[in-house]
């Protein structure tokens, strides 16, 4: 409401009254003049109160607009360091996915070297088996005439051996072969010339009967050592065996394939194994590499 009126119309009413008063108007005109200045007195009384009362609110809403510019800096600059803080981390994260990626494809490689690896290996190991049954099927044919004489063939740890009693190769107490074991032999070192993968173990074994000593040997030892080293010279006389391939070792009483001391057990304790190792250089290598 516009107040500079009313204080104007206020001011030429009382001039007015005045006026009047003076010019002697009648009572009649005089109240109404008085009654209508104490209306506009209340108008002027109630704009006033409306006036301060709309200043009060306007001071309640301009402290809560400096609360709230004071609020949105505030919240503006958290926002620009959470924004540099996540652009800091976005830029961290993609060096720390790039080492991760570089280890991930580093480890893929040497997963996949571990693998062509490990096929080889057990391609090799495929080989050596059929290598090892190929030559139990060749020593089987070679030999299938002394079957039921006192000789045994079997696979064992990955090796073929050729088990021959004393009966058929020896007689007790002596390291001088008979000449069935030689025939025995001889068919043997047929197999082993003609397959020059093949390395040749030949191990000596007795009873646990203590051997009588004499000017040549001392002991069950001496016996198994002087059997083995009698039947590598046997194989060595054909010349397509290189000696190079062949061991000779005497195990004594050591390594008994039987227990007890009946005549049974003792018999088959007493034994010239011939142990049969296909050559795989390339597989110990690998296996070598492997660890």
């Amino acid at each position: 409401m516009d107040l500079i009126p009313i204080a104007m119309r206020k001011a030429a009413l009382l001039l007015l009254l005045a006026g009047v008063a003076c010019a002697c108007v009648s009572n009649k005109k005089f109240n109404s003049m008085k009654a209508e200045a104490l209306r506009l007195d209340g108008e002027l009384n109630s704009a006033n109160t409306r006036i301060d009362d709309l200043t009060r609110r306007n001071d309640t809403l301009t402290a809560k607009n400096l609360r709230l510019v004071s609020d949105s800096t505030r919240l503006y600059m958290s926002y620009t360091a959470l924004l540099e803080r996540y652009q800091k981390l976005l830029a961290d994260g993609s060096a720390e996915t790039a080492r991760m990626l570089k280890e991930l494809e580093t480890s893929q490689m040497a997963l996949n070297e571990r693998s062509r690896r490990v096929n080889e290996l057990e391609a090799m190991l495929r080989n050596r088996e059929e290598a090892i049954n190929a030559i139990r099927r060749k020593v089987t044919d070679a030999l299938t005439g002394f079957d039921g004489k006192g000789l045994s063939i079997s696979i064992k740890n990955g090796n073929v051996y050729v088990s021959m009693d004393d009966k058929l190769l020896f007689r007790s107490g002596s390291f001088e072969i008979d000449p069935n074991g030689a025939r025995a032999v001889h068919d043997l070192a047929t197999v082993l010339a003609q397959n020059p993968d093949i390395n040749v173990m030949v191990e000596g074994h007795t009873d646990d009967v203590p051997y009588r000593p004499n000017g040549q040997l001392r002991d069950n030892l001496d016996l198994s050592a002087k059997r083995a080293t009698t039947v590598v010279r046997l194989l060595l006389e054909n010349k397509g065996i290189a000696p190079s391939r062949i061991i000779a070792a005497g195990r004594g009483e050591s390594l008994p394939v039987a227990s007890g001391k009946t005549s049974e057990a003792r018999a088959k304790n007493r034994r010239t194994e011939i142990i049969l190792t296909p050559k795989l250089d390339e597989l110990m290598q690998l296996m070598q590499e492997q660890k």
